[in-house]
C-alpha cells in the first residue's frame, strides 16, 4: 500500500513495507578448499624387538692337506773338550732316529775343532756321517791345521727311505799328534713326504 508524505510543500508517494516473505531456499554447497600444509614430522617410535636368530649357514670347504708331517725332533751333544791321538775316527756325538720309509729328516750339527801344533802337514779331521741314511752331497768334510779353534755351524738333509733305525755322527781324527773337539751337537727334525 502506498503512503504519501509532504515535503518541500508537495506530495510524494513512497512504497509501504509489506510483510516479511518466507525464507529462501538453502544455497549450493560451496567447493572444497584447498588442501592444508603438511604437519611436522611426528617423534620417533620405540626401538622394536629382536629378531629370531637366523638359520645357520652350509660348512666352508676343507682346508688343504699338507705337504709334509714332523714326526720327532732329537738331539745330542757334547760340550767338553775330547782329545785324540789316533789316525782312526772316533765319536764324539751320535744321534740315533726311527723312521719310515718317507721319512726325510733334515740334521743340524756343529762343533770347534783345532790342532795341536801349528803345521800345514799336520791337522785334525771332523766328519759328518750317516749309517742308514743318505745325505744330499754325501758325507761332509773338515779340516784345520792350526792350534786355534775352528767353528762350523751347518745342516744337511738325509733323503732315505729306509725304514729303522738311522744314526747319525760327529767324528773326529788327527794325522799326527793331537786332534781336539768340543761344543758338539747334533739335532735331527723328522718329517714325513
Amino acid at each position: 500500500m502506498a503512503i504519501k508524505v509532504r515535503s518541500g510543500g508537495q506530495w510524494i508517494e513512497v512504497a509501504g513495507v509489506g510483510p516479511q516473505g518466507a525464507q529462501g531456499a538453502q544455497g549450493a554447497q560451496g567447493a572444497q578448499g584447498a588442501q592444508g600444509p603438511q604437519g611436522n614430522q611426528g617423534a620417533q617410535g620405540p626401538q622394536g624387538n629382536q629378531g629370531p636368530q637366523g638359520t645357520q649357514g652350509p660348512p666352508g670347504p676343507p682346508g688343504p692337506t699338507g705337504s709334509s708331517d714332523v714326526r720327532s725332533m732329537n738331539e745330542a751333544s757334547s760340550a767338553g773338550q775330547s782329545n785324540t791321538t789316533s789316525s782312526a775316527y772316533q765319536n764324539k756325538v751320535t744321534l740315533s732316529v726311527n723312521t719310515i720309509s718317507t721319512s726325510r729328516v733334515i740334521v743340524y750339527y756343529g762343533f770347534e775343532h783345532s790342532h795341536s801344533d801349528d803345521d800345514n802337514n799336520q791337522s785334525v779331521q771332523t766328519q759328518i756321517v750317516t749309517t742308514n741314511g743318505s745325505f744330499v752331497g754325501g758325507n761332509r768334510l773338515f779340516t784345520n791345521r792350526n792350534s786355534a779353534y775352528v767353528s762350523v755351524q751347518e745342516q744337511l738333509l738325509d733323503i732315505s727311505s729306509h725304514s729303522g733305525t738311522r744314526t747319525y755322527a760327529i767324528q773326529f781324527r788327527r794325522t799326527s799328534n793331537t786332534g781336539r773337539i768340543r761344543n758338539a751337537y747334533l739335532c735331527a727334525i723328522e718329517m714325513t713326504v
